[in-house]
């Protein structure tokens, strides 16, 4: 006999009645579900056919093995814990400060060469907290593109979605939103450090820091090549004497105007710096 279901609100079927009592019997089809077959006039609860009685009687119960041993439970604690992937800190560090580091000079260099008043730039705290912003901006495009800034590269890394894909300009714009203001603090010394220390806790007791953890992201590492560490030094290196080049002179009259004392000391250091514009 052929035996019609209701499956998912739609009809489904025909099925021989030997399947549906073999669903019966393995707990798969409930007394109440609703059959049809040709000589029912509507639609009718399985438990209700004299076709089908003998197999729910036949129902086998369904048996639930009792909780695991606690060793066990211990065994599987302890490879949940190794199995938690690597928040490689010390890379994600360098290569966070690396692409913030050179992005510090190309701005320095800009505010030169547009005529800016330098020491003017350098007291001002609100021009300070809002010099990173482009960057945040081009970051979460740079991420969207390829997965990866100038110093992830640098350091094998790459920032993908928990299932491999790619991010999207929307979450990637968030992702470096949160890290603007809760991974580095805007950029200020005094917050930046207070945030990367907070950070750093955050991600050693979850595995990965709080924008990643936010946002379902992950970061992938590859090897780490001796060139592209090479690299990473070098352009730290440079980055540090183009913004010296800018600001020095700036900050060493800052410096002697506050302790005279130290004059003697910076006219004894012959430092290159790009000459002060009127």
């Amino acid at each position: 006999m052929e035996i019609w279901l209701i499956v998912n609100g739609k009809r489904s079927g025909p099925y021989p009645d030997y399947e549906i009592r073999g669903r019966i019997e393995h707990g798969e089809m409930e007394p109440e579900e609703k059959v049809w077959h040709e000589g029912l006039e509507e639609w009718t609860p399985v438990g209700e056919l004299e076709l089908f009685k003998k197999s729910l009687g036949d129902r086998k119960p369904q048996v639930v093995p009792p909780a695991l041993p606690p060793e066990y439970l211990d065994k599987l604690a302890k490879e949940a814990m190794q199995t938690k992937p690597r928040p490689h800190l010390g890379r994600r560090f360098w290569a966070r400060w690396m692409d913030l580091w050179c992005y510090s000079a190309l701005w320095w260099l800009g505010m030169y060469f547009s005529g800016r008043d330098i020491g003017a730039a350098i007291a001002n705290p609100t021009l300070l907290l809002t010099m990173f912003l482009p960057w945040f901006a081009l970051e979460a495009w740079i991420l969207q593109r390829f997965g990866r800034t100038p110093g992830k590269w640098l350091m094998g890394l790459r920032v993908v979605n928990e299932d491999g894909s790619a991010l999207e300009l929307k979450p990637a714009i968030w992702r470096s939103l949160r890290v603007l203001v809760t991974g580095i603090g805007f950029g200020w010394l005094p917050l930046a450090v207070l945030c990367q220390t907070l950070s750093w806790f955050t991600t050693k007791r979850i595995g990965k820091p709080i924008w990643d953890h936010i946002g379902g992201h992950k970061v992938i590492a590859e090897p780490l090549s001796p060139f592209r560490t090479a690299g990473l030094v070098v352009a730290f290196i440079v980055a540090a004497q183009l913004q010296m080049a800018v600001r020095g002179p700036h900050e060493e009259k800052i410096m002697t105007d506050a302790f005279p004392q130290y004059k003697e000391l910076f006219d004894r250091n012959d430092m290159w710096y790009f000459p002060v514009k009127e």
